[in-house]
Formats: structure tokens, sequence, C-alpha cells
């Protein structure tokens, strides 16, 4: 859980293989409901000037709760783009992580760091739900620097990655990441604007 309640100013951008660009503006909250529970609010300006809210609150030893717009959210909601981006809930919930199958692979560097090469396998998985993740976990902080998430097919159809870091008061901060849809050829771009 984060130490105290934080609100983020974020640009959300997606790029997709036409050339076309369409920019976002985020509003990410963390605030800390108990030693176990946090929240990660984010609130974005739609196409049509109206603001979207997405909320994943995480419970050690518990699975996530979705919510869009004070609901919980539906399962179609949950696999869908926020802001018509690459990142779905799911995703920034880090739903793969709940999974019961994880195996390390292997260790590898990635981005000059050494990494554990997790893989998390879904049982179960139901339309629209990855069946596999592959990721880059940094073994001194822990943070994923790098996954290739699955469907069916033995290709990725989405690749994450962390496009810049941050060193403020001795901790490591993520200021940028991306999402690429490899079908698509689109990519999402997420800039946090740290203070």
């Amino acid at each position: 859980p984060p130490e105290k309640a934080t609100e983020i100013q974020a640009t959300l951008e997606v790029f997709e293989k036409d050339g076309k660009r369409n920019t976002s503006s985020l509003l990410i909250e963390a605030t800390s409901i108990s030693p176990k529970k946090w929240c990660v609010t984010y609130k974005a300006r739609s196409k049509v000037g109206v603001i979207d809210l997405w909320r994943i609150c995480h419970s050690i030893g518990e699975a996530n709760r979705y919510e869009h717009n004070e609901r919980l959210a539906k399962p179609s909601e949950i696999h869908k783009g926020l802001a018509d981006s690459a990142f779905t809930l799911s995703d920034l919930g880090m739903e793969f992580l709940y999974w019961p199958s994880q195996i390390v692979l292997k260790t590898q560097r990635r981005k000059s760091r050494l990494c554990y090469v997790l893989e998390s396998r879904n049982p179960n998985p139901s339309n629209g739900e990855h069946h596999r993740v592959v990721s880059w976990v940094d073994q001194k902080t822990g943070g994923i620097l790098l996954a290739d998430l699955y469907n069916a097919s033995p290709k990725p159809v989405k690749r994450f990655s962390v496009k810049g870091l941050t060193k403020k008061n001795g901790r490591w901060q993520v200021d940028e990441m991306e999402m690429r849809d490899m079908k698509s050829r689109a990519r999402s771009r997420l800039q946090f604007h740290l203070k």
C-alpha cells in the first residue's frame, strides 16, 4: 500500500498504425484504505468531455476489485482499453500475478538490470483474458520492466515495457511506460508527471 495518499498527473497517448495520435489527460490517485488494502483511481476526460473513472482496489490475499464510474465493473469493461488505449484495467491491476501458476523460468538481463523471467499461466481464461504472461521482474526492486501477454497464439498479442525511470529520494519511480498491441501495431504511452 502507498505510505500516503498520492495524486499524479499523467498523459496517455495512443499512436495508431496510420499515424493518428490521440492524447488524454489522466489524474491518478492512490489511497491506502488499511495496511492490507489500497485503491488506485484513474480519471480521464473522454472525447466528448465526460470524465470517466476507473478504480482498482487491491487487498493482500484477495482478488482485485474493479470499478467503473463508481460501480462494480462488468467483466467486459475490465478487458477494455482505458481511454481507448491498449492499457486495460486488468493490465494495470496486474491480474496475472494472482493466477495460481507462477514459474520462474530463468534469470536474464533486461534494460541493464538483472531480472527474474516469470511465466504466469491463467488456468481458465475467459473471453478477452490473457492465457499467459511472461514478465521480466527486476531482482532489486521487484518492479516489472517488460511483459509479453499471450492469448491462445504462440506469439504475444501485447507487449508492455517501462520506457523511463527516475530516482527520487533514493527510490526508483516509473515515469513512462508503453503497451504495444502487436496485431494492430498501435502503441499506447503513459507518461507520469512526477513532482
